[in-house]
């Protein structure tokens, strides 16, 4: 069933207690950081390569968190230390970020809440 699935290499940065969202362009809901596979790249490399690509932060570690399958994408996502600070480009994919509290309503894509959930069960109520 999730083969149809794009493969998507997701990133979760916290920093501060806080997650880092984005919005694509022309869109109302915020998603993680991440996008699309390429052939021969590894799920980490593309979140991270994403990650950059997106938002002008650097990787310096990456760590496995769970795989999600949402309607479209079979997020691989990853906990990522990033180093720098957010950056969009004028005209990149993406017209906002922000810093999301992970208790506050915001509009945001089904595998938000879903891969937060798992982080905030594995991560924070250890």
């Amino acid at each position: 069933m999730a083969e149809h699935l794009r493969k998507r290499g997701t990133a979760v940065v916290v920093r501060y207690g806080k997650v880092l969202l984005v919005k694509d362009r022309g869109r109302h809901r915020y998603s993680l950081p991440g996008g699309g596979v390429k052939p021969h790249e590894r799920s980490y490399q593309a979140a991270a390569r994403e990650l950059y690509e997106e938002t002008n932060l650097r990787a310096i570690n990456t760590t496995y968190l769970c795989s999600f399958a949402g309607s479209a994408s079979m997020h691989k996502a990853f906990i990522i230390e990033a180093e720098g600070h957010v950056h969009l480009r004028s005209h990149g994919e993406l017209d906002g970020y922000m810093w999301w509290d992970m208790k506050s309503d915001i509009p945001a894509f089904g595998h938000v809440y879903a891969i937060m959930d798992y982080y905030k069960n594995k991560c924070v109520n250890q």
